[in-house]
């Protein structure tokens, strides 16, 4: 069994900067690693957030420092893999085009991986379980055939979903562009494509997070220094979702993949960081605007 799909319900938290980027990546690892066994690396994806062309300053998008220090340290340890970096196009973006603006890019050539925008790949049908009846759905062939698969999140509140993370970073590997069509039922979408590529380690970078109700990537940014991980990417999400002020049950694609059987939202929490309290980082989320939102979108069939 993957790692993504096991019931380990740990949820790591730590302090992360620019400086420490690498330190924290390595504590990370040191914590986590054995649970992907000694079976051989030969390929590590790791799938980024890039849903539009805002810097890192703002919290919308994958900090290039953060992911440097993630990239330093999976090539020590895995000298002999490659590492490629992962986004795909969007309905207003181009996944080439972003890993040029944001810088991407350089910070990967530097580290000894490469960028690929699996749009202009290959792309192979798996099925899942939903319910009892087998599914097929189309994923990256990157992806499906990675040795170790990293899911990078970035921590941010979301108008469609009230919040974004592990889980709704996969949603950027649904392989059609214009992925508006998939609102109305964006948490079982999310189940599927959790299901079809496992996350083998999850991290959400809220050295920079965002909030507001800006969607995806115009909300405000909100620092707070922490990473977030784990190797279940529901557990993960509930412990992200806690920090920012969400009860897990009320969010509604964690409870679809918990009963999908990605994993469980009562998760440990795990830290280093002296006198950690969860509740010290709430981020400012305007619910009666979002469910104006969403109203309009049950009526319109897209995001509003």
């Amino acid at each position: 069994m993957r790692a993504g799909t096991g019931k380990d319900r740990r949820a790591y938290v730590t302090a992360i900067d620019h400086q420490g980027a690498r330190a924290s990546m390595g504590r990370v690892l040191d914590r986590f690693q054995g649970s992907w066994g000694g079976r051989p690396i030969l390929l590590i994806s790791v799938k980024v957030n890039l849903c539009d062309y805002r810097m890192p300053e703002s919290g919308a998008t994958t900090d290039p420092e953060i992911l440097r220090g993630l990239l330093a340290e999976i090539g020590a340890r895995y000298p002999r893999a490659r590492v490629v970096v992962l986004e795909n196009d969007a309905s207003a973006v181009e996944a080439w085009s972003l890993f040029k603006v944001l810088g991407i890019d350089q910070v990967a050539t530097q580290e000894g991986a490469e960028v690929f925008n699996v749009a202009a790949g290959e792309w192979v049908e798996r099925e899942i379980d939903r319910g009892g009846q087998r599914v097929k759905i189309w994923v990256p062939e990157i992806a499906a055939h990675s040795d170790l698969f990293i899911n990078l999140a970035k921590m941010k509140t979301n108008s469609f979903t009230k919040m974004t993370g592990c889980l709704k970073n996969m949603f950027g590997l649904v392989r059609e562009k214009h992925k508006a069509v998939y609102h109305r039922t964006i948490e079982e979408i999310l189940a599927r494509i959790n299901l079809a590529i496992a996350s083998d380690l999850c991290l959400i970078d809220g050295y920079i997070g965002m909030e507001g109700i800006g969607a995806p990537a115009f909300g405000k940014p909100k620092r707070c220094g922490l990473l977030v991980a784990g190797t279940n990417p529901v557990s993960v999400d509930s412990c992200a979702a806690r920090i920012m002020g969400f009860w897990p049950r009320w969010v509604a694609h964690i409870m679809h993949c918990e009963i999908a059987g990605l994993g469980s939202r009562r998760f440990r929490l795990e830290t280093d960081i002296r006198d950690f309290a969860i509740r010290a980082y709430r981020f400012e989320f305007n619910f009666i605007q979002y469910l104006v939102r969403k109203s309009i979108r049950g009526v319109v069939g897209v995001g509003a």
